[in-house]
Parts: structure tokens; sequence; C-alpha cells
């Protein structure tokens, strides 16, 4: 079914049971190799690599001349005989390495420039900058890496229609313009051109639809369904998405884990990685005694211990900070607060009305009332700081209580009145 009126074969398809077939082939050239006289070309297409031999014993003088200045990227229709190639020169690198292409014949049907990005890459070479792969995307697509993940992606979407199929779910297309519905995030929305002012909005998810399909009678249906959420982005949300949409009637918690199951089970073996069911299942009380999370990694196994049993009634105590130190001075004695401590425990800065020195008793007159609390401008920053950051604020602090300790214990010592007491 893969025959056309162009090619016969796919060039990574190719193997000894083809030796001496004449074939036709199309793709692009992935590498040119010239070693004077003998011209060699990896061919790429969907399915991999074949080697394409130009030989002055066997290809024609235009051919080889052709061939010999063909650049990469460039789409090429090939008709040759396959041969099967010597042990020695076998290239684990391409997908066909026990044959080659004997070339007959060799058309141009797509000349191409060098390329802005490398397809081919050699041993070691890194990838180019992602935001220069995503300026030219389709070179980027043509790489055997990403070809291979969406190629496995087609597999296992199959395979989940296969199971859920089997376990009597039925596909069901649902409408992607729709009347917007209070979600989790924010709607895109359409606008009407036949009423104008009016919008369409395209689903966060089937939810309705689905409902309405069991109300219904439809007892088991799902989608391989695209949502759209305008959010913000984060490592495993983007604007749209695709997931495996179900609903079932007539079922309970029971029913429906071994369905999820079943359709895991199958999904990892389509992969090439089987895995066992029943899944092992934790309550959320036990999953954040244990783990402190509702979603552990049990690849790692770090678990909460209680060590309560083992700790004697003497054990000292937790603290945060010690206890704030006490300062006297002559004829007072002034306990030193602590930095004030905000959200994380982490310390912010004063305020700059609070860090002036407060007046003491002494020439300069009594002591001067504070502004009342509610009046004061918040303390809070506005970004949480860095580490360096923090030490730097909380040695400032103290810093200036030491200051405003030092200035009320001199105008004490030099007041005509004697030391007065400061609390």
């Amino acid at each position: 079914m893969l025959t056309t009126s162009l090619r016969t074969h796919r060039a990574g398809g190719l193997t000894r049971a083809d030796v001496g077939t004449v074939v036709r082939l199309g793709g692009w050239i992935h590498r040119r190799r010239d070693l004077g006289g003998i011209v060699f070309l990896d061919l790429r297409d969907i399915d991999g690599l074949v080697q394409l031999s130009c030989d002055p014993t066997w290809t024609p003088p235009e051919v080889l001349a052709l061939a010999a200045g063909m650049g990469a990227e460039t789409v090429v229709l090939v008709e040759g005989t396959v041969a099967a190639r010597r042990d020695a020169a076998r290239d684990g690198a391409t997908g066909s390495t026990d044959v080659e292409v004997q070339v007959l014949g060799l058309r141009v049907v797509g000349p191409a420039m060098t390329p802005a990005i490398p397809v081919a890459r050699r041993e070691g070479e890194e990838l180019a900058s992602e935001e220069l792969r995503m300026q030219h995307r389709v070179l980027d697509l043509r790489r055997p890496e990403l070809q291979a993940n969406i190629i496995m992606r087609h597999r296992l979407l199959q395979r989940a229609r296969q199971t859920l199929s089997g376990l009597g779910f039925l596909e069901i297309e649902t409408p992607i313009l729709t009347k917007p519905t209070p979600e989790g995030a924010r709607d895109f929305l359409v606008p009407s051109r036949i009423y104008p002012g009016e919008f369409y909005a395209l689903p966060q998810s089937p939810q309705l639809f689905k409902q309405l399909l069991m109300v219904a009678g439809f007892d088991r249906y799902y989608q391989i369904a695209r949502c759209f959420r305008d959010e913000d982005l984060r490592a495993d949300r983007q604007l749209e998405f695709t997931q495996i949409d179900l609903e079932a009637s007539f079922v309970t918690q029971e029913d429906i884990l071994p369905v999820i199951e079943a359709v895991l089970h199958d999904l990892w073996a389509e992969a090439g990685q089987p895995v066992r069911i029943p899944f092992g299942r934790l309550t959320y009380r036990e999953a954040m005694e244990r783990f402190g999370i509702d979603k552990p990694d049990l690849r790692y196994g770090f678990e909460i211990v209680d060590i309560t049993a083992h700790v004697g009634a003497d054990a000292a105590s937790f603290r945060t900070m010690p206890s704030p130190p006490v300062v006297a001075s002559a004829g007072s004695t002034h306990r030193v607060p602590r930095p004030r401590v905000g959200r994380k425990s982490m310390p912010w800065p004063t305020p700059r009305s609070r860090q002036e020195p407060a007046a003491c008793s002494g020439p300069s007159g009594p002591r001067r009332a504070g502004k009342d609390r509610a009046s004061r401008p918040s303390a809070r920053p506005a970004l949480m700081r860095s580490r360096p950051q923090l030490a730097t604020w909380s040695l400032r602090w103290w810093g200036v209580t030491a200051s405003r300790l030092r200035r009320c214990t001199t105008s004490a010592r030099h007041s005509p009145n004697g030391p007065a007491s400061t609390r």
C-alpha cells in the first residue's frame, strides 16, 4: 500500500530480501561523501536512511556529476538496484545497514540552500538554540528524534483507542466553539461575525458535553480532547493541550480505577516499558504522614519518620531564634527586640521612620512618643529578599539598634538630672 507512481519502497524499509530488485525512492539528502570518483549519498525518509552508491561502473556520467554537487536537504527521486553491502562497510548510523542502492537514475525535485540549522548532526555536536529551532521549525521537525516522538505519540493514541473500545467506551467528538462556562482558568474567546458583540469560547474541557451524553444514555464515553486554557505558563501546563477524557454511568470508584490501570498498562507496554497491575494505593492521610505530599515520588523512598517514642522527656525543644539579649546602661536596662520576621521566617527591613534614634530624656527634652502602629507604613517588602540581602538587612537592623542604645546612654550620662530610666 506504500507504492505510488513515483516510488516503490521507503528508504529505511529495504532489507536483504530486496537484493536484486530495481526500486524507486524519494527523500532528502541527509549527508554526502565524495571519495574522488565515487560518491555516497545518505537518503532519508520517514522510515530511516539508506546509502546510495554512485560508481562509474553502473552510474551514468551525468548522474555521477549531479550527485557530486548535491547539497544537504535536497529532495530527490532515485532509481537503482538494491545490493548487499560488505560486512566491513556496514554503517550503524543508517537504517538499512545490510543493503545499499546502486544508483541508475537521479532527479532533483526540490533544490535546497544550506540549512540555517543542521539536520544531520555529527556525533557529539550540540543542538541549535531552542529559539533558532522554533524559528526554523520545518527543519527541526526533520530530525529523526522529533519524528520518532511524533510517531510514538501516534502509536500511544491508537493503543488507547483500542483499549478503551475493548472496554465498551464510545469515542464521541464534542464542539470546540461553545458557550463560556466558569471553570478553573480564563476562556479563549472567538468573536462572532454573525452576531456582532457576541463571542464563542474555546472549551477548557468537555465537561458539560460529556455530562449531557451521560444523561442522554450513552453510558460510556471517551475522547482524545483538545483543551484551551488562558492561564500563566507552567512547567506542566501550556495554552492548549490534549487529554484523554472519560465518563461513565452507574459506576463507583472501584469500577473506574481498573479502567485507568488498564489504559496506562497498555500505553506503557506500547512504549516498551511494561508495568505491573494493579497499582499500589495510598490514602491521602497515609501519603501526607509518610511523605508530606499527596503525590509522592516512590522511587526515592525518603519518608517522614516519627521519632517521638525515641526522644526523652528532657529533650531540648526546637527554637527558631534565641531569646533577645538584654543590654544594661547607666541606671537603665533595655531589652533589645528581635528583628521583625515575615512570611517564611524571612526578616524584612525596618521602615525609615523607625530607623531614626529615639529621643531620650536629657538635654534634648522628654522622650518623644511613638506613632500609632496603625499609622506606620507597612514594613513588608514587595518581593522577598534573597539570602545575601536577608543577612544585610539583619545586620543593618542590629546596627541601628546598637546606635540607638549608645545615644540613649550618652544622653543619660550628661543629663543634669542624672540617669533616666529607659524602658
